[in-house]
């Protein structure tokens, strides 16, 4: 892997490149309450763990959380925090593990979901170059290289697009880096020119006045001006200097050595790259170390100092060495700790198939409850008819009454009216009444008698307080009116086509009737002292009789009656 390529890409992305200081130092994983925490919160503590220098497991945890909870259902605020916790992954198996399927699933992942929620996101693109240049480098294969290119030149425009500056300069500083390597400046002119003329403003002044003159130097390299193009690094080390871009300032010196390495200057080579070698050790970046001590081994041989090449050509192998077991000590390290996440992705599993089957219980609820409501809906409607058709019903039985009382009012007159015209016939109709009495034992009764026994009936009936008496009975009833109990039966059957007790229930539901309307007397009685007082002996036999009377039940008249007087 070539300077410029490897370093532009530390340098631009800003993630850190460190491996572990110790591999094998392990945190246990007992982060079980942690599934229940924001993912927001989750993704705030991986990323101070990891600002903290901490281990790397505390972040596998909390970002691996986030992207396990991703739901094409959730909201799409969710869905962005699970395509950057995909990207945090991604730099840490790029370049703590080296693991690179696992960083193409994570770049791929977080891809696909900012194409879902419609967000062009430019770091995607980034972590998409990066990966095509590094195994470029590492195989040799240069379609991949231009493949590379062709992402960081999506990169910088799609940050030029969302106003993503920071984006934006990275990105242009890889597709500057990765252009001179393979087709020269000349491929990119038309994505430089839309760059060049971007404001300067803020916290872009740095970058940009320096990837204006990295875009110079590289033309004078080019052009193999390289007096002029040293000229340059050194204005860019001025710019940086005492800056936090210490990963900058390392690749700027390496690029000036190699500049001058191009010139014949070895000595010169050598000197420049003391800066970057004092950077690589003190910040443990071993990938840099390695290629320091590379180019240190190189041109010191050229220089005919083979006890320097020498020495540097065993720290170069020494640290390869190391590098190669650690890659395969944290590929086992990985391995494991892989295990211990796949049983938290276990047990994520188990919350989304319990979060599944709430919902449908939640769904099933929901139809359920709509169901009853429209059953409410409709017993509200059939209560509100009945209440309706009840209420017509007692106007109907308080009118029936009415007239009825009113009738009972003529037939009294009309007694009183006959009784006056025939004063003095007492006797004789003492006479005649014996002569019925007679009559009724010895010959069936003719229209006429039964015609004048309904209609004592009817009096004893309307006027009789016996009535209401629990042991009136029909034979009481052909007492007070001179007859038998078998033509009193008779004629009720006849004229009525009743029976004795339901003719009876008749006058005493009448009356009950009458007692509830009368709120003044009665409206402190109870349905069931109402029924005692009218002759019924239990409430349920009442209750039956009023409701096959008047086609209401107690309580609901003695209701409308009460709020017929309010």
């Amino acid at each position: 892997m070539t300077t410029g390529s490897r370093f532009a890409l530390l340098l631009c992305l800003f993630f850190p490149m460190a491996v572990m200081a110790a591999a094998g130092e392990r945190l246990p994983v007992e982060h079980g309450q942690w599934l229940q925490r924001p993912s927001q919160q989750l993704i705030d503590m991986a990323d101070a763990d990891m600002d903290n220098g901490g281990s790397k497991d505390t972040a596998l945890v909390c970002y691996s959380i986030v992207v396990n909870r991703y739901d094409p259902a959730m909201r799409e605020a969710q869905k962005q925090l699970c395509a950057d916790a995909y990207m945090h992954l991604w730099t840490i198996y790029y370049y703590d593990f080296y693991d690179y399927p696992k960083c193409f699933e994570c770049l791929t992942r977080a891809r696909e979901i900012a194409d879902e929620i419609g967000r062009e996101v430019s770091n995607i693109y980034l972590g998409f170059g990066c990966m095509y240049q590094t195994i470029s480098e590492e195989t040799g294969n240069t379609e991949l290289g231009a493949k590379a290119l062709d992402y960081y030149i999506l990169a910088m425009n799609a940050g030029m697009r969302t106003n993503d500056d920071s984006h934006t300069d990275m990105a242009c500083t890889n597709v500057l880096s990765m252009a001179t390597q393979q087709k020269g400046l000349a491929s990119i002119d038309q994505e430089w020119q839309s760059y060049r003329w971007l404001p300067e403003a803020g916290e872009t002044v740095l970058l940009r006045r320096y990837n204006k003159l990295l875009h110079a130097a590289y033309s004078h390299i080019e052009q193999r001006q390289y007096d002029e193009a040293i000229a340059i690094f050194d204005r860019q080390l001025q710019m940086i200097e005492g800056t936090e871009y210490s990963r900058l300032i390392y690749f700027t010196c390496v690029e000036k050595a190699k500049v001058f390495a191009k010139k014949g200057d070895f000595n010169d080579a050598i000197a420049t790259l003391a800066r970057p070698e004092q950077i690589a050790v003190a910040l443990e970046m071993k990938d840099c170390m390695l290629e320091v001590f590379g180019l240190l081994a190189e041109y010191y041989g050229r220089q005919g100092h083979e006890r320097q090449r020498q020495l540097y050509r065993e720290s170069y192998i020494a640290l390869k060495d190391t590098l190669t077991n650690y890659h395969q000590l944290a590929s086992v390290n990985e391995m494991e700790f892989r295990g211990e996440l796949k049983q938290m992705d276990r047990q994520m599993a188990e919350m989304r198939r319990h979060r599944e089957v709430m919902a449908r219980v939640a769904a099933v609820t929901a139809v359920f409850v709509l169901i009853l409501l429209a059953l409410l809906v409709v017993v509200f409607r059939q209560n509100g008819r009945l209440k309706r058709s009840n209420r017509q019903l007692y106007q109907t039985n308080v009118a029936m009454l009415r007239a009825e009382e009113e009738r009972r009012q003529m037939r009294r007159q009309l007694q009183a009216s006959k009784e006056t015209k025939n004063g003095g016939s007492n006797g004789e109709s003492e006479n005649n009444s014996c002569t019925e009495e007679v009559k009724y034992k010895n010959s069936n009764l003719s229209d006429d008698d039964k015609t004048m026994l309904l209609g004592l009936i009817t009096d004893v009936m309307e006027n009789s307080p016996e009535v209401f008496s629990p042991d009136f009975s029909v034979e009481r009833l052909a007492v007070l009116t001179d007859s038998k109990y078998k033509y009193v039966s008779q004629v009720i059957h006849e004229h009525c086509g009743l029976n004795f007790n339901a003719f009876l229930n008749q006058y005493r539901i009448k009356e009950a009737c009458k007692r509830m309307s009368d709120t003044t007397r009665y409206g402190n009685y109870t349905i069931e002292a109402i029924a005692n007082d009218v002759g019924f002996r239990s409430r349920s036999a009442f209750a039956s009789s009023f409701k096959r009377i008047t086609g209401l039940t107690p309580s609901e008249y003695q209701r409308f009656a009460q709020d017929a007087q309010s």
